[in-house]
Formats: C-alpha cells, structure tokens, sequence
C-alpha cells in the first residue's frame, strides 16, 4: 500500500464546508492502494468533503 496524504475542508455547526482562516487546509495521511481509494477513507475517517489525495514517496536517503 502507498501512503496519502488528503486535505479536507471542516464542516462548521450547521455542516456547512468552511475554509481555513490562514487558507491552508488540514489534512489526514493514510495508507490505500490508489487515490481515489484514499479519498474514499479520508472522507470515511474525517466525514468532511476531501477536496485533494497527494501521493507521498518514499524519501530516498543516500
């Protein structure tokens, strides 16, 4: 599996998407087999709208 990271937009009191104040969203990393994957478990774990999956790899240590 290969690790994700998806931002997603909180929902305020009425459950209604809010945009951070500092305009940088807060994300979730989690493991899934491919993006859309990803973004089925991110939406799952935070039940908020997940609006992006970035891949991450592995860092290469020479």
């Amino acid at each position: 599996m290969t690790t994700y990271r998806c931002f997603y937009a909180p929902l305020d009191k009425l459950g209604s998407p809010t945009m951070a104040e500092a305009g940088v969203l807060p994300f979730v990393q989690l493991q899934a087999t491919n993006a859309e994957d990803a973004l089925r478990k991110a939406h799952h774990v935070t039940g908020c709208p997940v609006t992006e999956a970035q891949r991450l790899e592995d860092a290469v240590q020479a």
